[in-house]
């Protein structure tokens, strides 16, 4: 296969990453991103000697970064230094009582012990059964393209089925383990990462309990964006080209095929368009009606997932 040009919408870890695999095959990667800065959700802002996150605050699944920079020969050491939170995070209840979830396992599990005797032991079997879901999922599925369900139909997959619980809810899940509503609550909120609710979510999904409570709650030292620096400096040193202050306003399409990228700084020619932009925005904002893949109507049907409200607060004492 030969080489092409191709452009990228976004410079977030999605587009970022693919840009840095794409241009290290020996293609012509540019990524054209809106703002003043590479990050897209990750990036920084600063006012009055105070630096914050703009979105992500925690790092989970530290593997999946790891195995990006192995990609490269990197580890995340030659990048940023990592620190494993203890507690890995407080709990606020509505009656102004507090939880702090602990890193260490016999400390978890105490603490699980004293909600509910014999929670200890449920704990075990729950996070063992948790582990093949993520050894599974983060080892199998997210590395199918899903271009058609029939990628799912093989004997291995379906034999796996019943084990990684697809067919029953998270929240049922749960609730075969413990009834403590405090303990059913910490397990059940990670899928608020994921948009959805422990009701509708698939008990496949206590794949993120063990990250939570087996992997644990990371942070990189001087802030998530160190993690945006290790991505670009990789990018950059495989030829990736970064324009920032470049909005993408159009993605013009010609007889089915994409052209290039209309900007605010003019035509971008491209052989391949990646948008890691949202998809409902690349969807109905920069394509024409005939090539998008759904209609208004269909996206206003969906329900979409929670956003947040964030405050920034510069406090000048621990």
């Amino acid at each position: 296969m030969g080489t092409s040009t191709i452009a990228i919408i976004g410079s977030g870890f999605s587009g970022l990453s693919a840009a840095s695999i794409l241009a290290k095959e020996g293609h012509t990667v540019t990524i054209y991103e809106k703002n003043d800065q590479a990050g897209g959700r990750a990036r920084t802002w600063s006012k009055d000697g105070f630096h914050f996150d703009m979105g992500p605050s925690w790092y989970w699944m530290p593997d999946v970064f790891e195995n990006f920079y192995a990609l490269f020969g990197k580890t995340a050491a030659d990048f940023y230094t990592l620190k494993r939170l203890d507690p890995s995070y407080r709990v606020y209840w509505a009656n102004k009582e507090l939880t702090d979830v602990p890193a260490g396992m016999p400390q978890l599990k105490a603490l699980f012990e004293t909600l509910e005797p014999g929670a200890s032991a449920n704990l075990d079997t729950f996070l063992h059964q948790a582990e093949y879901k993520y050894t599974t999922g983060m080892g199998d599925f997210v590395f199918r393209p899903s271009h058609s369900i029939l990628e799912y139909v093989d004997l291995k997959l379906i034999s796996a089925s019943f084990r990684l619980q697809l067919y029953t809810s998270l929240r049922k899940h749960v609730g075969s383990f413990f009834k403590h509503p405090k303990i059913v609550k910490i397990l059940e909120f990670p899928v608020l990462f994921l948009g959805g609710t422990a009701k509708t979510t698939p008990a496949l999904y206590s794949l993120m309990n063990y990250a939570d409570l087996a992997l644990g709650t990371w942070y990189p030292m001087g802030g998530m964006n160190e993690i945006v620096k290790a991505m670009v400096s990789i990018a950059e040193s495989n030829g990736v080209k970064i324009v920032l202050n470049a909005e993408v306003r159009h993605i013009r399409v010609k007889d089915g095929i994409a052209q290039g990228l209309e900007t605010d700084k003019g035509f971008q020619q491209a052989d391949v368009i990646i948008s890691s932009a949202d998809y409902q925005f690349t969807d109905q904002h920069l394509l024409d009606k005939p090539y998008q893949s759904y209609t208004s109507e269909y996206w206003n049907s969906r329900v979409l997932s929670p956003s947040s409200l964030l405050f920034y607060i510069g406090v000048n004492k621990r």
